[in-house]
């Protein structure tokens, strides 16, 4: 038989322990109730332990000196020691968690609890929680102001929904606790993606490129256990790390960091130490392998140059995307891979399944794939596919192109041809090429015809509510302009007999006058955009009869091999001929109101 002790403790779990093995029984076999307890303290300046009453310590001390390493702080508890008894309505199992200094208190409760809705149950499972709290050696009542009011809410909630159906958690309080320090850092913002496997970081000019966090003291703390937490100092790893180039970076300070800024578009790069911006970078090769994908963006004024001198090796690997202001490589292009500048130049060949788009001229030796240019310059053309506003090629074999105006120097067989404008060919020497006048194929042709179009519209509408407004102020103004002749002669007549006439007969001709310069007005603007109106019809009836402006051109013979068509933009009929000897000029020309094929020599 267990007889009950009560003992006065400094440490409740030890006298437990001592307890159950003076019994010779396990430590699961007794329990304790809290019959009272006193918290001490001894700050700097006291010789002998302070008692307090109630648990609010700031009434006795002051955060500094609780924060005081010299501080100490303590609690004595009344206990009885008894036997472990099962609860009748409350069999409540639930674990106490803290953080690593003991500054903050949590308790979760498992699910499988049994707590029942009785009078008396909220303190019972208040001095179950307390009683763990002393068990893993914290401090009570200082701290834990929130625990009457947490375990209502967990009350409320079992009241509501029922039995709890997965762990339930929730904060005592906290006491004291740290503020760790922050540690001196840098951060490079230039370095958008951490995942990018970019080659280089691209920035614009004022773009934050990279911060040096100041480091910051900390605080120490008190924990839950009435121990003083030492927080150590900062680390300074980097104060003068950062080296920039003054021409290239500039930099701003508060007190939290440096901020260093990009003052040119480029970019970033460390060399010798010092960060700097740079527009032009010179590499053997571009490949997943070493560089992975190069996307500063060709809005960057960055230029790449990439020179492979072996012949086995493409200078751009397979599926490496660049995206760069100014791309010159001296070898060959890859397959699939995407290329994005505003100038390209390319010394070899490209992949039948590479992408490259050009805001402006491409320069390109043997192209195989995909090109989209403003210009684009080409020696040979084997198979390939282009769209651009302006083309020139030395040699055409295959393919395909589209522009609004096409040269070929030589051409040789099965490639389709399709511009505008012009199409001038200095020899044909094969067969089964198709060269066609089609306005509707250039991209650039089509926008502006979809924005003449809208913009006609919303002109046509606009002149439309105008004349309806000229009609209304017109018949307004001719109706005001008979009740204006009374006035002036009754003007005259009172002027005759040598009286004044009526300042509200002035007034009214004055009037009269404003509004018929305002109607003048307005009826010379409706003219105005009468004719700019009808000017756009005439600019859009011009775009519609492209194919009658287009001419093809050949400076050799013809060998009746090769197809000729001009496609009509508005009826998308197509005429069509096989030319055969000397024809210099092929065009198509108006008759009545039939078109034709025109053969000139």
């Amino acid at each position: 038989m267990f007889t009950p002790v009560i003992k006065t403790s400094v440490n409740v779990m030890n006298d437990l322990q001592q307890a159950a093995k003076d019994r010779g029984i396990p430590i699961d076999g007794i329990d304790f109730d809290v019959l009272s307890y006193e918290t001490l303290y001894k700050g700097t300046v006291d010789e002998e332990w302070q008692a307090i009453e109630g648990n609010d310590l700031l009434e006795y001390t002051t955060e500094n000196e609780i924060y005081s390493p010299t501080f100490l702080l303590r609690q004595e508890y009344q206990i009885r020691i008894r036997a472990r008894q099962p609860h009748p309505y409350l069999d409540l199992n639930f674990t106490i968690a803290t953080d690593k200094y003991k500054s903050k208190v949590v308790v979760i409760i498992d699910p499988k609890s049994t707590i029942t809705l009785k009078k008396g149950i909220q303190e019972w499972i208040k001095e179950a929680i307390v009683r763990k709290q002393l068990r893993y050696g914290l401090l009570i009542g200082l701290y834990n102001q929130n625990l009457d009011r947490e375990i209502n809410r967990l009350l409320l909630k079992i009241q509501k929904s029922g039995p709890l159906s997965e762990s339930y958690r929730f904060q005592i309080g906290d006491f004291f606790p740290p503020i760790l320090p922050i540690n001196d850092s840098v951060i490079l913002h230039y370095k958008h993606d951490k995942e990018s496997k970019n080659f280089i970081d691209g920035v614009q000019p004022d773009d934050l490129i990279l911060e040096y966090i100041f480091p910051k003291n900390g605080r120490d703390g008190r924990g839950c256990d009435g121990n003083f937490i030492s927080i150590p100092e900062p680390e300074h790893k980097y104060a003068g790390a950062i080296v920039i180039d003054e021409n290239a970076i500039m930099s701003t300070q508060d007190e939290h960091s440096i901020r260093f800024y990009a003052k040119v578009s480029g970019f970033v790069e460390r060399k010798n130490g010092i960060f700097t911006v740079l527009q032009e970078l010179h590499i053997d090769r571009a490949d997943f392998k070493n560089t992975g994908s190069i996307e500063a963006g060709f809005d960057s004024d960055i230029s790449l140059k990439i020179k492979q001198n072996l012949s086995d090796k493409d200078a751009v690997g397979s599926g490496v995307n660049i995206d760069v202001q100014k791309l010159d490589i001296q070898g060959t292009v890859g397959g699939n891979t995407k290329i994005q500048a505003c100038e390209v130049n390319i010394g070899a060949q490209t992949h039948r399944r590479s992408q490259i788009n050009v805001s402006e001229v491409a320069n390109i030796h043997l192209h195989r794939g995909n090109l989209k240019a403003k210009e684009a310059n080409i020696d040979i053309l084997e198979a390939g596919k282009i769209e651009a506003d302006v083309i020139h090629i030395k040699q055409m074999m295959g393919g395909e192109v589209i522009a609004r105006q096409i040269v070929i120097d030589v051409l040789y067989s099965n490639a389709r041809i399709i511009a505008s404008e012009s199409i001038v060919i200095g020899s044909i020497e094969g067969e089964g090429n198709k060269l066609i006048i089609d306005p509707h194929s250039i991209e650039s042709y089509h926008e502006s015809i979809a924005l003449l179009e809208a913009d006609i519209r919303v002109k046509a509408s606009r002149i439309k509510e105008q004349q309806k407004e000229l009609y209304t102020r017109q018949l307004s103004f001719k109706d005001k302009n008979s009740r204006i002749k009374l006035i002036q002669k009754r003007i005259i007549d009172t002027k005759k007999s040598g009286a004044e006439p009526m300042k509200a007969d002035l007034v009214r001709i004055q009037q009269f006058k404003i509004e018929a310069n305002t109607l003048k007005i307005f009826s010379e603007n409706l003219n105005e955009a009468e004719l700019e109106l009808r000017n756009l019809y005439e600019k859009l009836e011009k775009l519609y009869e492209a194919d009658l402006h287009a001419v093809i051109t050949h400076n050799g013979i013809h060998n009746g091999k090769n197809r000729v068509v001009f496609i009509d933009p508005k009826t998308h009929q197509e005429f069509g001929v096989t030319p055969n000897g000397k024809v210099t000029h092929i065009r198509l020309r108006k008759e009545g109101d039939e078109k034709k094929i025109l053969l000139e020599t």
